[in-house]
């Protein structure tokens, strides 16, 4: 059980809503809780066994789950979320401006089985493109870059030829598009030679949501299993500490509303397309995309066996009791 003073460090990226719980705003009830953000969060937590928690990657959380590997707890904190229509690229002097467009087609990837990925690939399935049908090349989008991860491809998906940077070889033409989560270098120069796929990528998401009521989950918290069974009542009082920060943070966006000059007016919309609680943690409230992301998984061939959604967050919920509201 969680006593007075069981101390607790979480590894997460510098998201403002997490913002009240690192400044101690916000307290996790019977617990010292320590929240380290930073952004390479993901690489901390992997590699300091010393610290009971962190931010992971979704999908690799389920990949582990879908193997039998069990060591993590996941909480349905979804910690990062982001639509994915905006993460395509190609040359500006391209006439595509469809994802229905890169049928075939040569495309370049930072990171093959990462969440967002995954969710970009069922963006180019929904409209019936075939992956196996495109060739795939994983890389470093720019030079300098870490090395990708290139373990493990599946067929028809190969590494960049010495691992060239993707920014570089789609200049030269050697890629038809990019599918990474963030541009490429250079992007934002007014005479920049990429451009987004889809340019109002607002528009395209806006109605993605209107059709699929999903808002993708790319991060989720995770505790090791050695603290969180011997700290039961731990798993509960950081969940709520994580929702109240939150709640806190999203209170302010409504108050403060100064980041930029028509944040307002994006709030509202979004509120108006998505409700006032438009990033729900709990796993009641987001069965339907944790679904949906399983069924990827499987489509993908990431896991070799369909996964049922709800075993991924089952100890949550058995080592709560599932009252955690």
């Amino acid at each position: 059980m969680a006593t007075a003073g069981t101390k607790v460090t979480i590894a997460t990226r510098e998201y403002d809503f997490v913002a009240p719980l690192a400044l101690g705003e916000v307290t996790a009830e019977g617990i010292d809780l320590r929240v380290l953000r930073a952004f390479d969060a993901l690489r901390r937590f992997t590699e300091d066994a010393s610290m009971e928690g962190g931010e992971a990657s979704f999908s690799q959380y389920l990949r582990r789950i879908a193997s039998g590997d069990r060591s993590l707890i996941g909480l349905p904190v979804f910690i990062m979320r982001e639509f994915r229509h905006r993460c395509f690229f190609v040359r500006r002097d391209s006439d595509m401006s469809d994802v229905a467009h890169l049928r075939g087609k040569r495309i370049g990837t930072d990171a093959w089985g990462a969440s967002g990925n995954t969710w970009s690939r069922a963006i180019l399935r929904g409209v019936g493109v075939p992956l196996d049908g495109i060739r795939w090349f994983v890389g470093p989008v720019n030079p300098g870059d870490a090395p990708a991860d290139t373990r493990g491809l599946p067929a028809g998906v190969s590494p960049t030829p010495g691992g060239r940077p993707l920014g570089e070889m789609l200049l030269a033409g050697e890629l038809d598009a990019l599918m990474c989560p963030w541009p490429p270098l250079g992007f934002d120069d007014p005479a920049s030679r990429i451009r987004r796929l889809y340019e109002d990528y607002r528009t395209v998401e806006r109605e993605y949501y209107r059709r699929t009521r999903i808002y993708p989950g790319h991060h989720v918290i995770v505790l090791r299993r050695s603290f969180a069974e011997g700290h039961p009542a731990a798993i509960a009082a950081i969940y709520r500490a994580f929702v109240r920060a939150r709640e806190v943070s999203e209170h302010y966006h409504r108050i403060l509303h100064e980041t930029s000059p028509w944040v307002l007016a994006d709030l509202e919309e979004q509120s108006a397309l998505m409700g006032p609680d438009f990033r729900p943690y709990g796993y009641r409230e987001n069965r339907a995309m944790v679904a949906a992301f399983c069924e990827e998984q499987f489509a993908q061939k990431l896991i070799s066996e369909p996964l049922d959604p709800d075993v991924l967050f089952s100890d949550f919920e058995s080592l709560t009791g599932g009252h955690v509201d």
